[in-house]
């Protein structure tokens, strides 16, 4: 009896935990069908037209549908055809520079009386200029320059002739450039840049030369000079630092040159007052080159970047070979640092 009585006890207690479970699993199963069909109701609600107005605070399609929108597309700037830049630049330098002696003074005395050469003297340069360039399509390139140089010196020119002259000359020299220079496009933007340029220089001068010879007195010259040069050009640059607003780097510049000298050359005598000075005409041929080696700092302006500063900085070296009729070949060079400023615009 108390074997069947146990029996039934477990059976009893094994219906009613069925029973359990199966009445649990059912309100879990209406839980679950009710919050679907709550979630289904509020996604028809959001989507009605009449609900979109109704409510002051996004619903939660909204918020997703503001989610998975794709960013604005950022459109790139307009490119630019135009660039104009405008500079000025500085150059003391010093080095040697040819004063024709005797040419006015042997055609005034004639018969040969006086010998006429150049005498190659030392001297000290300061050149001031600027520049104004302009580009459509940002390749090809007009350039126009204006210089203006000032040299001076001091020296005991040995004549022979006049004797030893304690020379104290002057010279005043005006610069005018136009070039066409061409730039390659495919290197814009890149860490290797380079140009070509073409052109031509033409240079006006006056020389005054005051000096006391021991054997004639007071010796004076005074000559005009005008130089017609054509020009032929390269430049290459190398940028070594670059960030958004800021580049940096090294440049280097050559020039070759060849053209025609005239000199008017006026020389006079305190022994012979009343001696008729005249003028004499001395062509010259020339030729020669410049080289520049600068670094270069840029810095661009703004969002755009359109606007730009720049600056450089370092040496120039000029050399010049001379020929004077019967005379022979002189050469004049000029070497100093080098300084640039400028802006540039694009539009």
């Amino acid at each position: 009896m108390k074997t069947k009585h146990g029996f039934r006890g477990v059976c009893s207690n094994s219906r009613f935990l069925n029973a359990a479970r199966v009445k649990s699993a059912q309100v879990v199963a209406m839980s679950l069908f009710a919050t679907f069909e709550m979630m289904a109701q509020n996604q028809n609600a959001a989507s009605s037209p009449a609900n979109t107005n109704t409510s002051s605070l996004p619903s939660v399609a909204q918020a997703n549908d503001a989610v998975s929108m794709p960013p604005p597309v950022l459109q790139a700037p307009k490119p630019t055809k135009n660039e104009v830049s405008v500079s000025g630049d500085v150059m003391i330098g010093q080095g040697t520079i040819t004063l024709p002696l005797g040419y006015s003074l042997d055609k005034s005395l004639g018969n040969n009386a006086v010998r006429s050469e150049a005498f190659s003297v030392p001297r000290n340069s300061t050149y001031y200029g600027g520049t104004i360039s302009y580009s459509y399509g940002q390749a090809w390139f007009i350039d126009l320059s204006y210089a203006q140089g000032q040299t001076t010196g001091t020296q005991s020119i040995n004549t022979g002739w006049l004797g030893s002259l304690n020379s104290n000359f002057s010279i005043d020299d005006t610069w005018y450039q136009i070039y066409f220079k061409y730039t390659f496009p495919q290197l814009r933007g890149k860490r290797f840049s380079a140009y070509l340029r073409a052109g031509a220089t033409y240079v006006t001068a006056t020389i005054k030369d005051n000096a006391q010879s021991p054997a004639v007195g007071r010796y004076t010259q005074n000559d005009s000079t005008v130089d017609t040069l054509g020009n032929l050009g390269f430049g290459l640059g190398y940028s070594l630092y670059t960030t958004r607003h800021m580049r940096f780097g090294l440049q280097m510049e050559g020039e070759g040159f060849y053209g025609v000298r005239s000199q008017q050359s006026m020389e006079s005598l305190s022994a012979d007052q009343g001696l008729n000075f005249v003028t004499a005409d001395i062509n010259n041929t020339l030729y020669g080159g410049i080289g520049r080696a600068t670094m270069r700092l840029e810095y661009r302006l703004g969002q755009s970047g359109l606007f730009k500063i720049f600056v450089e900085g370092g040496g120039e070296v000029r050399y010049t070979m001379i020929q004077y009729p019967g005379s022979g070949s002189y050469t004049e060079d000029l070497w100093g640092p080098y300084a640039k400023l400028g802006v540039r615009y694009d539009f």
